[in-house]
């Protein structure tokens, strides 16, 4: 299917943001939970866990404000992001040294967030759905805290143990 508008590519990124984040609550970050030794890094975790729940039923409200029903898309670059969790779990042993990758992996998720936000409340501006931009500007906002929180795990913890 060819995308011809910026409607259209809308509704493409706001599937993928959706399958982005039903598969953290369902296992990215449950897995990383379990997998992190540190309590602080554990506790992280956790938090944006709960958050990703809140990101979950946002999603289905801008769906509603976009006029559409709540879909998953297939998405390519967070199955290969969520892999890379896989390989840091399965070949570094539970360490800092593994909370340090985890945190990478961690990371460069919030980075695909933080990217397919942006687009989206942009996006979302352009076409008009003033709504459907207000919920997920709260959204990019809640990713890019979770990104500082990792990197300041990272910066004065983490790292230094690794």
């Amino acid at each position: 299917m060819k995308v011809k508008t910026l409607r259209e590519l809308f509704e493409i990124e706001l599937c993928y943001a959706y399958d982005c984040e039903q598969k953290l609550v369902k296992k990215g970050l449950p897995e990383m939970i379990e997998n992190a030794s540190s309590q602080q890094l554990r506790s992280a975790l956790q938090q944006h866990l709960e958050e990703t729940r809140t990101h979950v039923s946002r999603l289905d409200r801008v769906f509603s404000a976009a006029g559409l029903q709540p879909n998953t898309r297939g998405n390519d670059v967070f199955d290969k992001l969520a892999s890379a969790v896989k390989d840091s779990i399965s070949h570094i042993e539970n360490s800092p040294l593994r909370d340090a990758a985890l945190i990478v992996n961690g990371n460069l998720v919030e980075h695909y967030e933080i990217a397919t936000y942006g687009s989206l409340v942009s996006f979302a501006r352009n076409l008009g759905l003033q709504e459907a931009a207000s919920l997920l500007e709260q959204t990019l906002n809640e990713e890019k805290a979770a990104d500082a929180k990792l990197t300041q795990i990272a910066e004065t913890v983490m790292n230094a143990q690794a």
